[in-house]
């Protein structure tokens, strides 16, 4: 299975917000990819360094791990940052221990990775649901048919075409719709009657609280393995008891540290101490640490710090003057330079100089000089995960979106631009903002540079270019950015109305900068 990357577009999205505060457990890539605006905590913090960190740096995202989110840090955090949307990334599924009543009365959005560990999960079961020779006992009970569940099943029918697989949905599903190898059931004592190979991936919630008892414990075959990545809450006490005393019973058990050590206290008040079962416990926080999984939850994670940053972004345009200003911009003014005449080469300029830039466009007039003649999107796609598949395609349907609205301020603002009848790309468009930035003092030199040329420039000033060299090419815009060169396909794209986005990030991240770069002017 490919790791998946985090998109360069992505990091540089994010670079344009406020500060994000990281405290869940992170890959080594999503730790060296990320902007520098994320900052990273030890998911063991404890909670009095976290309030304090919450007011020293003022996030308006946190993403988080299993840790708990209560009254003090939900109102540690409105406190320092009283206005603005706070957004809170739960990096997994669970939000047992997010306060969500109060994270809603205090205007803070909560969201989670849903199904993206669901793959690895399915693959940690299968695993541990083997015989002793490698091989997948012929009959296996699912207790549960939702993200981690529907993946177990279709991992299952695929390993083995003489498995059977008896699942316990409430919803009762019909089998004709899945395969004839699996049947659905809504009794639990029928679910479990002989069963010896069982999978306990259920959702905890009020229905399912200590709802597996001695009873159902003891419909299992006598030689039963129990591998449950559920919360532990959903054994009842005396099932405990049952199994401590199960000469045959295994129960494989996979959380994380927190509830495992809760997990662990229990069984010590219920008198039936781990280490007093009669066939030893196997405890694990191995289901979702692969390299694999983690680097699937940062890829989530960055998506939708993505969305945030990009719906921040339209918001800002949409309160501003897309309006290309008659007048030049004054002599002591910043200098960047653009490579590249084409499309997305005048949307740069453009952007430059609504917050007055000198610029300086250097390419001949082309249609296609200054654009990558291939989808932004194309290195981003996670095509082994059909969950991150679904998040990247909102991602890109959302670049459109903006992109297309920005296109239709920026053509109300201009109106003297005619795009209605030949489109984005006619030769009628790019003379239309041509015109208006050599109005507005924009420099247009035919030659072009070589990249040597565009190094020794890039040292005296920024300069936008598609034309990547060695180590520069494809990395992130806010990466590239240090070098005082912006070199990435997230730059460009052949897609007009993504380019006005890449524009303003662009502009966006080099203002930022600004202070330590006018220096050089």
């Amino acid at each position: 299975m490919l790791l998946s990357s985090v998109p360069p577009v992505a990091a540089s999205l994010i670079a344009t917000t406020e500060n994000i505060l990281h405290i869940a457990p992170a890959s080594k890539s999503w730790k060296a990819q990320a902007p520098g605006n994320v900052v990273f905590l030890p998911p063991t913090i404890a909670k009095q360094a976290l309030l304090i960190q919450i007011g020293l740096l003022r996030p308006s995202t946190i993403i988080l791990g299993d840790q708990a989110v209560d009254a003090d840090v939900i109102e540690q955090w409105r406190i320092s940052h009283p206005f603005g949307d706070l957004h809170l990334i739960r990096r997994g599924t669970s939000l047992d221990n997010v306060r969500l009543d109060l994270c809603e009365s205090n205007g803070i959005r909560v969201a989670n990775t849903l199904g993206v560990d669901a793959p690895h999960v399915a693959v940690y079961i299968a695993h541990w649901l083997k015989r002793a020779d490698g091989s997948l006992p012929p009959d296996i009970c699912v207790l549960g048919y939702g993200n981690v569940g529907k993946e177990l099943v279709k991992l299952l029918l695929d390993r083995d075409p003489n498995v059977r697989v008896k699942v316990l949905d409430r919803h009762g599903r019909a089998t004709g719709n899945i395969d004839s190898r699996v049947s659905f059931v809504k009794d639990w004592s029928e679910a479990l009657k002989g069963a010896s190979a069982v999978a306990l991936c259920l959702s905890l919630n009020d229905d399912f609280a200590h709802r597996i008892d001695g009873a159902l414990i003891q419909r299992m075959h006598t030689l039963a393995r129990l591998v449950c990545i559920a919360n532990p809450d959903v054994f009842s006490d005396d099932a405990l008891r049952t199994l401590a005393t199960a000469e045959h019973t295994q129960l494989v058990l996979d959380s994380d540290p927190g509830i495992l050590h809760a997990f662990r206290m229990r069984t010590e008040a219920l008198g039936c101490s781990l280490s007093t079962w009669c066939k030893p416990a196997t405890l694990t926080t191995q289901a979702a640490s692969t390299d694999a999984c983690q680097c699937d939850l940062d890829y989530a994670v960055s998506v939708q710090l993505s969305v945030k940053a990009l719906h921040c972004i339209a918001r800002r345009k949409r309160a501003q003057s897309l309006v290309i200003p008659s007048l030049h911009a004054y002599a002591d003014a910043p200098r960047v330079s653009i490579i590249g005449r084409g499309v997305n080469g005048l949307l740069q300029a453009m952007m430059f100089r609504l917050v007055n830039y000198r610029v300086t466009v250097y390419g001949a007039n082309q249609p296609g000089e200054g654009a990558l003649r291939r989808p932004v999107m194309t290195t981003v796609k996670p095509l082994h995960n059909d969950y991150l598949l679904l998040a990247n395609q909102y991602l890109n349907d959302e670049l459109n979106r903006v992109g297309i609205e920005l296109f239709e301020k920026l053509l109300a603002d201009n109106p003297s631009i005619d795009a209605s009848i030949e489109g984005l790309q006619s030769s009628r468009f790019r003379e239309g903002v041509s015109a208006l930035l050599l109005q507005s003092g924009v420099q247009f030199r035919p030659r072009p540079l070589s990249p040597v040329q565009i190094a020794e420039l890039s040292k005296e000033q920024f300069v936008v270019t598609a034309l990547g060299e060695g180590e520069l090419d494809g990395l992130s815009i806010v990466y590239c950015a240090a070098y005082n060169q912006i070199v990435s396909e997230a730059t460009y794209s052949d897609c007009t109305a993504h380019g006005l986005i890449w524009a303003c990030l662009v502009q966006e991240i080099i203002q930022a900068r600004a202070p330590s770069g006018s220096a050089m002017h």
